[in-house]
């Protein structure tokens, strides 16, 4: 198991839960297969973007339909 990207995960999981009903924006940072990062910026409906994140990927933050994409980072402002 990735250490790194289970704790990436659960400190994501523990924000969330913190900030996720009052946070303005969720910025997340997505590697692609090909090692590309592409940054996400959600500005609306932070909540179900939350849950999509939760439910999607799995332990490590790596897609469950694609392992080789995975969250790198991520932003509640």
């Amino acid at each position: 198991m990735d250490n790194k990207a289970y704790q990436l995960r659960a400190r994501f999981l523990q924000e969330a839960e913190e900030k996720g009903a009052t946070a303005k924006m969720l910025i997340a940072a997505v590697q692609l297969p090909t090692g590309a990062v592409e940054v996400i910026t959600n500005t609306a409906l932070i909540p179900s973007k939350i849950e999509y994140y939760n439910t999607a990927y799995d332990e490590e933050f790596r897609l469950k339909t694609n392992p080789n994409v995975r969250i790198v980072g991520f932003m509640f402002v």
